[in-house]
């Protein structure tokens, strides 16, 4: 057998690679492939490096000519061969396409009828991940295709201990939702619309893959179809915005399944397809020729990342990902696109100008009678204490002051404080005052567990806006039997942090004491606790395996910091050991949002069996990065700082780092997603919460993929706010229902472009100023260097592209984001820059090359 071959025989730094007329075999230094042909197909192997061997970690797939009736007919592609085309196995030939010492390209070839088909399979020599680029000319007049998909296999026979997907699968039965019309699961996929950081990954022990689409291909190969995405079994309703045909293309998606009823092994696949949507939110696809688009061109492509390996750390290879989708989609649109059209400090000003006062269009913000009118705030006295905080938006709600897990009042206290103290202005550091006396006032029990909720309308208290303990699994209830503990620890923890941070108002501790004593005894032997107890203090078994004692983790962290008890460290201590056997693993963020919500669905629901994922949703897991970076700081250890960093990795696959262009109600750009079952959702406002810890982990890490992802979820925290700049620059232009300077809690929330409901300022347009930007802007600056670290950022408007120190002097490089809008901001503003990892010392500033004076550091 005649091979020609290229082994780098004098260096280790190129690419290997064999070859004869049936076989090519091509490595770099981490991965290799084997490239086989047969008499119908070329069988495609992926290998990783293990120790001084190679480790086979994916296949190609090839659909048997026998299907299995049982089978996920997805995969039958012979059932419609004129419009299914399955790339694996139809390419017949290849050859290399090009070479060099460190790169190698190979083009595979094929057809079906007219219709031609080329992969071409790249590897660079240090990547460890194959690049995937599809090409496919269909030769009808009047192109048509199901699907155009690439297929492979995890080298396993059984489902992975790690899988992750953008979204479930199941069927009516499991849910218990009893949807009209749902199909089965195995006649479900995952949708372009759940898209906020694509991937499929797979992990058992070191044995990893991914495969990660190329986002700039799907925006830059976008093809046009009069009839792709139309299909929807969600009526269109007010929150509808106009459909812009211009937008509609033919859909990409992905799949995921463990249980194929074709092969033991796991088979994913991407190209492709459309999808028809069903609440909330499944991506159905009939097995019939229902599923046939017409399409604009007969040319098509599409291109993906095949990452392998099999030394990964156990349970964390995902975390790879998310930083690679990062450095290549999300920095470049993060320094060089405006984002926003405004100054933070004008953002404020509108928020301030609108909320915090009547409201001049009816139905929005309607007074409550009895209370003076101050628009989406309210205020009062309690006892002796002049109290407040911003109510519910809902009409039929309208007077309920609330901290719940979503809107949280004692949480954007941190924001009024600081706002009133950068702009000065008392009012704003009265309004934080009021809101921590609300807080402080709710009445409590024997044990110190509090209410929740207030019905100023009634003047009457509830412990809680829902009650599953007692069968009422839903929100919006105005009196509950009993006490939610994560939203009680969340409400502390946002307390303890104003005490930190703020005001070190000793009443604080004084009134939480009490609840963390009691928390301290209902932590079990396992490290967890329950969920809800009544108010007759009996413990409720729902969700007490979830991920919500995370909540419980940073409260106690904080109360150690605030008190130095070595009783609440402990206690913290105990259940990061619960979260770090159960949770972090498998990533098994179960909380009450993925069955309460919109995505409702029975407690006994744990995962989907079609890819053996589970329910995961993300505020308990933005609780669980907030509460290990508390205890880090309160023992010092770092496999507390390592453990909320994974969380936060994880956490990333929930935020939007591209621009996906069939999104266009508003800029998606740096916003988050809710859970994997209410998918669809882009811009909610829980994006705001994350800012404190993406900035928190990517300054004590250096890392600069978490300080830039801070940023963006802080600028699109005030995305949804209807202003004429706003429409001008395209960054929301298709505002609904509200008027100026308010907006919903997200868009496209039932998967077709579509501006929500609002629901609270505090969950919107309130907790994008004082809890999105606040945070940015009190830990950033308008612009922030750390020269010891190697990282930087431009944050108030300004993109910083470079910044280096030279002896005294410093140098830096600005862009200003707003000069080149449609709208240009065009005043004058100043912002502040923040300077860490120098030296006690004089330094000259030069900004664009002018001198701008000098700075002393240090004290």
């Amino acid at each position: 057998m005649l091979f020609l071959s290229g082994c780098n025989a004098t260096s280790d730094n190129r690419i290997r690679f064999r070859k004869n007329y049936r076989f090519i075999e091509f490595s770099g230094r981490y991965v290799k492939a084997i490239l086989t042909e047969g008499e119908d197909h070329i069988t495609q192997e992926f290998y990783a490096r293990k120790g001084d061997g190679w480790q086979k970690i994916a296949g190609s797939f090839h659909s048997p000519r026998k299907f299995p009736d049982e089978g996920v007919q997805l995969y039958n592609y012979r059932s419609d061969s004129l419009h299914r085309f399955l790339i694996s196995d139809l390419l017949k030939e290849m050859d290399i396409e090009s070479r060099s010492d460190s790169e190698i390209t190979i083009r595979l070839t094929g057809s079906q009828g007219r219709n031609t088909f080329e992969e071409f399979l790249h590897l660079s020599f240090r990547d460890r991940y194959f690049h995937f680029t599809i090409k496919a000319s269909l030769k009808e007049q009047i192109p048509k295709i199901d699907y155009l998909l690439s297929a492979f296999t995890f080298n396993l026979d059984h489902a992975p201990h790690f899988v992750h997907t953008p979204g479930l699968k199941y069927d009516n039965e499991d849910s218990h939702q009893n949807r009209f019309r749902l199909l089965p699961g195995k006649d479900q996929v995952i949708g372009d619309r759940a898209y906020h950081s694509p991937a499929v990954v797979l992990q058992d022990n070191g044995m990893f893959t991914a495969l990660v689409p190329d986002l700039d291909a799907i925006n830059k190969y976008a093809v046009l179809s009069p009839d792709a995405r139309r299909k929807t079994d969600i009526d269109r309703n007010e929150f509808s915005v106009p459909l812009i045909p211009e937008k509609y293309t033919m859909p990409t998606g992905l799949d995921l399944n463990v249980k194929s009823g074709i092969t033991a092994q796991p088979v994913f696949a991407f190209g492709f397809m459309d999808n028809i949507i069903a609440h909330h939110i499944h991506y159905q696809r009939t097995t019939d020729t229902g599923m046939i688009r017409t399409l604009a061109s007969g040319n098509l492509r599409y291109e993906f990342d095949l990452f392998a390996q099999a030394d990964a750390e156990e349970y964390r290879g995902f975390r790879q990902v998310t930083a690679y989708q990062w450095k290549k989609f999300g920095h470049r649109l993060l320094t060089d696109h405006a984002h926003l059209a405004l100054p933070f400090a004008e953002y404020f000003r509108i928020v301030d100008s609108v909320t915090l006062h009547p409201s001049r269009n009816k139905g929005i913000d309607e007074p409550v009678k009895g209370y003076k009118n101050h628009g989406s705030w309210i205020e009062f006295n309690l006892g002796k204490l002049p109290a407040g905080g911003y109510r519910s938006s809902i009409e039929s709600w309208n007077d309920v002051i609330h901290n719940s897990p979503f809107w949280n009042n004692a949480r954007d206290a941190s924001g009024f404080w600081f706002w009133g103290n950068q702009l000065n202005r008392t009012d704003l550091t009265d309004k934080a005052e009021r809101i921590i006396n609300f807080c402080l006032s709710s009445p409590r029990n024997r044990h110190g567990l509090f209410a929740t909720l207030y019905n100023a309308g009634t003047k009457k208290w509830g412990l809680q806006f829902s009650d599953p303990p007692h069968g009422r699994n839903e929100f919006f209830l105005r009196q509950s039997k009993s006490y939610d503990i994560p939203t009680m620890s969340k409400t502390g923890a946002h307390l303890v942090d104003f005490y930190l941070r703020c005001v070190p108002d000793k009443r604080i501790i004084n009134y939480l004491r009490p609840y963390a004593d009691w928390l301290i005894t209902s932590i079990d032997d396992s490290g967890t606790l329950p969920s809800y107890v009544s108010e007759d203090m009996a413990p409720s078994g729902i969700l007490l395996h979830s991920a919500q004692p995370a909540a419980s983790m940073w409260l106690l962290a904080d109360m150690f910091n605030a008190t130095g008890e070595e009783k609440y460290k402990k206690a913290a201590v105990r259940i990061a050991g619960y979260l770090e056997r159960e949770i972090l693993p498998t990533q098994n963020w179960i909380d009450m949002e993925q069955y309460f919500s919109c995505g409702s669905k029975p407690i006994e629901f744990v995962k989907d069996y079609w890819q053996d994922q589970p329910a995961r949703g993300t505020l308990a897991n933005i609780w669980a990065c907030e509460g290990f970076a508390r205890l880090f700081e309160a023992t010092g250890d770092r496999k507390y700082l390592k453990d909320g960093e994974c969380c936060l990795d994880y956490l990333s696959f929930y935020q939007c780092c591209w621009e996906p262009h069939y999104i266009y109600t508003a800029y998606p750009f740096g916003g988050f997603s809710v859970d994997n079952s209410d998918n669809a959702t882009y811009l909610d406002a829980r994006q705001a919460e994350t800012v404190k810890p993406f900035i928190w982990y990517g300054k004590m890490l250096g890392r600069q993929d978490f300080l830039e992802r801070g940023v963006a979820a802080a600028r699109a925290s005030v995305v949804l706010l209807n202003l004429p700049q706003h429409k001008a620059n395209d960054i929301y232009k298709y505002t609904n229902i509200y008027p100026y300077g308010l907006g919903p809690e997200n868009i496209d929330h039932e998967a077709h472009p579509q501006s929500a409901m609002r629901t609270n300022p505090g969950w919107g347009e309130g907790s994008g100023v004082f809890t999105g930007l606040a945070e940015a802007y009190r830990e950033l600056g308008g612009g922030y260097v750390d020269f010891s670290k190697g990282i930087m950022v431009g944050v108030n408007g300004i993109s910083i592209e470079n910044a280096k120190v030279t002896g005294d002097t410093i140098s830096l490089k600005i862009r200003n984001l707003l000069a080149g809008l449609n709208m240009p901001w065009g005043k004058p503003y100043a912002t502040d820059l923040v300077f860490e990892g120098l030296r006690d010392s004089s330094y000259r500033i030069i900004i664009n090359n002018t001198d701008q004076g000098l700075i002393r550091t240090g004290h």
